[in-house]
């Protein structure tokens, strides 16, 4: 959170330290200008910048009377400027991509018992699809930016990293999350991610694919609790809808 919390006040600085800027100048220049006029100390001065209508008006010059009118004019003119400058940070893309990173990281950080994916691949989104389907909480780490910058925007809990550091992992809540299902496209950082998850959580529930029947023994033995070969539960699949059209051999087998 203090990661997007700074972004968004990067954000924000970038565009009102100009308009901020001059404001400090303009009221070093009233002040300078009601000291000239009047004789004040600095203190009074700045005290008549800030609060104009507590100049006596029977007792100042008349010199003093329009400076102080133009004081009101730029003031107002200023503040109209700067509440301009918030508003089009606020609704433009990049002040709206860093409020909703402020708010994405808020909610990752209250989440319970949910369910933490590795990887937006296909078998990556199809699982998500299946988690939002049934209402369960989950929060994904994805390393790709373009990625992330889609998910922020679509709504969904997840975090920019890489799923094999603990640090991404601790992010995401691993030690109040009831499981993870790690789908990367590469068996080597499976396994890897699998042993640091059980290593950081004895009780978490781990789903991990494995692309090859070697790595899936592997990651098994590694604390897994479920190992999916998606070829080879797609290829069981399809060996089931073959057989559908050839009932007799079915009541054979």
């Amino acid at each position: 959170m203090r990661t997007s919390f700074a972004h968004l006040m990067t954000v924000f600085l970038r565009r009102l330290w100009l308009p901020a800027a001059l404001f400090a100048g303009f009221n070093v220049l009233c002040v300078v200008v009601y000291r000239r006029l009047e004789g004040l100390r600095w203190q009074d001065a700045f005290f008549w910048m800030t609060h104009p209508h507590s100049t006596e008006d029977r007792q100042i010059h008349d010199a003093t009377k329009v400076f102080a009118f133009f004081v009101c004019l730029c003031v107002f003119a200023f503040q109209m400027w700067i509440a301009e400058r918030v508003l089009v940070t606020i609704f433009r893309r990049q002040g709206m991509e860093a409020w909703k990173s402020m708010i994405n990281d808020i909610s990752i950080e209250n989440v319970r018992d949910h369910f933490i994916v590795c990887g937006f691949g296909q078998v990556g989104r199809t699982v998500v699809d299946q988690l939002k389907r049934l209402e369960i909480s989950l929060v994904l780490i994805e390393t790709n930016e373009g990625l992330y910058r889609e998910l922020l925007k679509d709504g969904v809990l997840v975090i920019q990293g890489d799923a094999k550091r603990h640090d991404a992992l601790r992010t995401a809540g691993i030690e109040r999350a009831r499981g993870i299902c790690i789908v990367i496209d590469n068996d080597a950082d499976n396994l890897y991610i699998t042993v640091t998850a059980r290593s950081m959580n004895a009780n978490l529930k781990i789903i991990t694919r494995a692309g090859q029947q070697l790595y899936a023994h592997a990651i098994r033995s590694s604390g897994a609790d479920e190992v999916i070969i998606p070829e080879y539960e797609g290829g069981l699949m399809t060996g089931r809808m073959i057989e559908r059209y050839y009932p007799a051999q079915s009541k054979l087998a």
